[in-house]
């Protein structure tokens, strides 16, 4: 079970590393002239298991699947630099780059990027790693970013934001580092706009689309789409329940609606997206249709509640409003939250298979750039002729900075 522990020993050496300042509150930024410096980690360890259901149990198993670090260069604000290596989920994952690209933001309101970054594309996929409220997104974010817009990816974009607005629209090829759509082509917009703002109450509405005009195909092959995902709190399995398998496509799209109200401590966030794909003539049909939705709940018992950012649209955790990071109130920053979900890859003659999930999670923020989190769901899966009912349970440790 504790086979490649470096991930392990790599998360312990990134506390070690940091200075005593560090540890009593944020990670210092390095400032040298009119360039800043900030350092960048995001290493999350993870440990799960099924506990009950229709579907055997297993073992607890462990596993690293984020271990990302690299820095991010300020230039006289001006010009941004990241520079972010993935290095592979652990064990036995592929390293590639995780971000490298350049933004000027010299004009503004506006920032315009290039290179490899995560193109703005629908809430959760937005959220950080390091701010989502589960350790793992819902399926149908994870699905629907991975079709045009999500890390890795090359691309170029020009966004146009203010403390009221967020619009964004991105040109995105494939994915850096192994891959198979190196060669893939796709536009990506998103548009948010917050119609409340006040002191106390928000409110976010949005809306996302991709459309893959060229999909991603080998030289003797044609182009074709797939969409597949593990349960959403990663319960210590690597099984796809839902998967469609490849889809021979002329074009692919998906487009949603997303929403979020912040009243006070309290934060609802939801989304919902239709998959369309065009796919190459054959005797039954020549569009496939999927969809999927989310809503979750977080409370923040313990500290300042989650805000919210325009440059991303998306929401940062739960912070310490005392002065102190360290055990801010005596027991660290406490969010409660709740996630229900729906991810459906049933069209017509392709049966990718029908999930429904319940979730509960409570994150402890015992530092500023400490997180952990323990997850609890429960699953029911359908595919034609079968299904599966089960509960499991997710615990992660998380450095981010």
């Amino acid at each position: 079970m504790w086979k490649n522990k470096y991930y392990i020993l790599h998360t312990i050496l990134s506390l070690c590393f940091l200075n005593s300042d560090a540890v009593a509150g944020t990670v210092k930024d390095i400032i040298i002239g009119k360039v800043i410096v900030h350092p960048f980690a995001q290493d999350q360890l993870e440990v799960g298991s099924n506990i009950q259901g229709n579907k055997s149990s297993s073992s607890p198993s462990a596993s690293g699947p984020h271990i990302r670090n690299g820095v991010r260069v300020n230039i006289a604000n001006q010009v941004r630099i990241g520079a972010i290596w993935d290095f592979g989920a652990a064990p036995g994952g592929q390293m590639r780059l995780f971000e490298g690209a350049a933004s000027y933001t010299g004009l503004k309101h506006f920032q315009f990027s290039v290179g490899v970054f995560n193109p703005s594309f629908g809430l959760s996929s937005m959220q950080p790693r390091g701010d989502s409220i589960f350790p793992e997104r819902a399926s149908v974010s994870t699905i629907t970013r991975g079709l045009a817009a999500g890390a890795n990816r090359q691309a170029i974009q020009a966004l146009f934001y203010g403390s009221y607005y967020h619009l964004a629209i991105s040109g995105t090829a494939g994915t850096a580092g192994p891959g198979k759509d190196g060669n893939q082509r796709a536009i990506v917009f998103r548009s948010v706009i917050l119609p409340i703002r006040s002191q106390s109450f928000l409110m976010h509405i949005g809306i996302s689309g991709e459309w893959v005009f060229q999909p991603s195909h080998k030289s003797s092959m044609e182009g074709g789409v797939s969409f597949s995902d593990t349960p959403e709190n990663g319960d210590g399995l690597k099984d796809k329940y839902i998967k469609t398998g490849n889809i021979l496509a002329k074009s692919a799209g998906a487009f949603g609606l997303e929403g979020a109200i912040s009243w006070k401590k309290l934060l609802i966030t939801s989304e919902y997206y239709n998959l369309i794909v065009n796919t190459k003539p054959n005797p039954t049909t020549t569009r496939q249709n999927f969809y999927g939705w989310y809503v979750t709940a977080a409370y923040t018992l313990v500290g300042k509640a989650r805000s919210w950012k325009a440059t991303s649209a998306s929401f940062t955790s739960p912070s310490c409003d005392q002065k102190d990071s360290l055990f801010c109130h005596g027991t660290g920053v406490i969010e409660l939250a709740t996630r229900f979900s729906q991810m459906d890859l049933e069209s017509n003659d392709i049966s990718g298979g029908k999930q429904n999930i319940c979730s509960l999670n409570i994150n402890w923020y015992p530092l500023d750039i400490l997180r952990l989190s323990l997850d609890y769901s429960h699953t029911k899966f359908y595919r034609k002729g079968t299904y599966n009912d089960f509960d499991s349970i997710l615990s992660m440790f998380q450095v981010y900075f």
